[in-house]
């Protein structure tokens, strides 16, 4: 089943994968993968907020607990969970971007980027929503960086980045003097 709501995620059937995601957490309601494909979603969609917080919350909760499963590899389940941690974390940083918290936002996108650092995917999504947090709180340099960050890496995010750092003003020139 978890096949499943994964293969309708990637096939952008939404209300199937919602539907077979939502039968699975009824039967195990720590399913870890379910819980961050949930929040994942309705952080993205910014929808069904207080739910998301609670699935992500609970997934971050949850990787500190798993089990190793059987012919998994130490490392490759270390890797695993790093990925899942960061993923509930920036799906985090999402929903508080839409509460308007752009600090606590920030926070997590920041604990977030060296955990999905592997993926590319994941980690410019990250990057681009960190920019808009420090946006938001006018942290403009910082917001140039992390959008030039997400911008350098080869995802659906690169143009998305490309065209925020186009609008963002010039980099402030540097005043005082150089000392010798």
């Amino acid at each position: 089943m978890e096949v499943a709501a994964a293969s309708y995620q990637l096939a952008q059937n939404y209300p199937k994968m919602l539907d077979v995601a939502n039968k699975i957490l009824e039967r195990d309601a720590n399913n870890l993968a379910m819980l961050i494909l949930l929040s994942d979603y309705f952080s993205e969609k910014g929808e069904q907020l207080d739910k998301a917080e609670g699935y992500a919350k609970k997934a971050v909760e949850l990787v500190g607990a798993a089990k190793k499963p059987e012919g998994v590899t130490d490392e490759q389940f270390q890797q695993q969970l790093a990925l899942q941690k960061g993923l509930a974390l920036s799906s985090l940083g999402e929903i508080y971007i839409n509460r308007k918290r752009d600090a606590l936002a920030l926070e997590n996108f920041k604990a977030a980027a060296p955990l999905l650092k592997p993926d590319p995917f994941t980690y410019a999504r990250n990057q681009y929503r960190m920019g808009f947090a420090l946006l938001n709180l006018r942290r403009t340099a910082e917001a140039r960086t992390a959008l030039t960050e997400a911008a350098s890496i080869n995802s659906p995010y690169k143009a998305l980045a490309q065209e925020k750092l186009k609008e963002l003003p010039a980099a402030a020139a540097k005043t005082g003097r150089r000392k010798s």
